[in-house]
């Protein structure tokens, strides 16, 4: 009789110890989730964190960028524009024509023709018009994008000692990128006239 309840109590304890193994097994996967869950909602917030500062940066790279355009037209606009004339089509004045020489704005302009030649392509210019547009747009771009080190260097020293601002020196090379290709194409300055937007 002893010998059957002593077996029972072993079995009893093996059943008890398998339930209580399960039990902590259970619980310790639970807690493995609840910690697994935490880390994907920390990491969704922290991702959710870096799209809004993400959009943030793009919104005040988009503000900056409208900003600067205002001020590009505007100088362009100007009546007392000093480097280009207020005239259809635009064209340099005798202040523009030195400082294209004494910058050698055409010789940089040759020494990255093809890539600022794309750039103006890239703008899909149909008419002489957009040809004169797009190579204006193109000008502020490719002192950032195609100009040497140096180039660059060479034109802020003389922008500086001159007192004069950048946007001052963008249309010179606007305008000498215009008329290249207009050149290249057979086509005359004048015609950009005909193709200009009139004012109501």
């Amino acid at each position: 009789m002893e010998a059957i309840i002593a077996k029972l109590i072993a079995e009893l304890n093996s059943a008890v110890f398998l339930l209580l193994a399960i039990l902590f097994f259970a619980f310790w996967a639970m807690f493995q989730l609840g910690s697994i869950t935490k880390t994907f909602k920390d990491f969704k917030d922290k991702n959710k964190t870096t799209d809004t500062d993400i959009g943030g940066i793009k919104d005040s790279l988009a503000a900056v960028r409208a900003t600067t355009e205002l001020l590009y037209q505007a100088h362009l606009a100007q009546a007392h524009y000093s480097t280009v004339q207020r005239k259809s089509p635009i064209t340099l004045t005798e202040k523009g024509e030195q400082i294209s020489a004494a910058l050698k704005i055409t010789e940089k302009i040759a020494n990255h023709w093809d890539d600022i030649k794309t750039e103006v392509k890239k703008r899909s210019p149909i008419n002489p018009y957009d040809i004169q547009t797009a190579a204006m747009d193109v000008a502020r771009n490719c002192f950032d994008a195609f100009f040497s080190d140096t180039e660059k260097s060479e034109i802020k020293l003389y922008a500086y000692n001159a007192g004069m601002d950048l946007l001052e020196i963008y249309p010179i090379i606007g305008i000498l990128v215009r008329d290249k290709i207009l050149a290249e194409n057979g086509i005359a300055a004048e015609e950009v006239d005909a193709h200009a937007p009139k004012n109501p």
